[in-house]
């Protein structure tokens, strides 16, 4: 669901949706290790959410066989325990509140009723899909925060972010700027 709330537009292709989102300072430098281990975990998520959400190519003859029926049925089963989980996830309050957000490949902007002041390095948890009901962390660095109707606007810049999950990131926007095109050119509304 995409909003129509007034963002920067000046960092190319980017994403803007309510989607939950929250973020804590750092307080002691992350390590190298932990910062690879974010990384890995985000490009296996952005890679699975890619599987997930790509339509299967037109199943002409292949669709009668009995591997295709079956692994039909397979990825129905997946897709419905990810859906169960993040529902519960979400009743039981582990998902934060979903918020106004901007997501490029460079940064996040987002508006909420609170936010980090100017400066702060913080650690952004934004969960990207309710397919997949784990967080994508991004390092970040607090560029712009001001007080704005509808709350807090802020815009928070990457920091060591891994070449493969920017990649990943950049593929992840255009999919979702190419949807939208395609939404828009059929009636419909994203």
């Amino acid at each position: 669901m995409t909003t129509s709330t007034q963002f920067t537009d000046s960092d190319g292709i980017s994403y803007k949706a309510m989607l939950p989102l929250s973020w804590s300072p750092v307080i002691t430098a992350i390590s190298s290790s932990t910062l690879s281990d974010w990384m890995d975990t985000n490009i296996y998520l952005l890679r699975a959410l890619t599987t997930m959400e790509t339509l299967p190519a037109e199943k002409d003859n292949e669709m009668g066989t009995v591997a295709a029926i079956a692994f039909e049925r397979l990825e129905t089963k997946v897709d419905l325990a990810l859906t169960l989980l993040a529902t519960l996830l979400e009743q039981k309050g582990s998902f934060p509140n979903p918020v106004s957000v901007n997501l490029s490949a460079n940064a996040m902007e987002w508006i909420a009723e609170e936010g980090p002041s100017p400066n702060t390095e913080i650690t952004l948890s934004l969960y990207l899909s309710k397919k997949i009901p784990q967080a994508i962390i991004f390092p970040a660095k607090v560029t712009h925060s001001k007080r704005m109707e509808g709350g807090l606007h802020t815009r928070a810049e990457f920091i060591n972010l891994s070449e493969e999950m920017q990649d990943w990131l950049e593929r992840t926007l255009f999919r979702y700027h190419r949807r939208e095109i395609q939404l828009r050119h059929s009636g419909k509304t994203p």
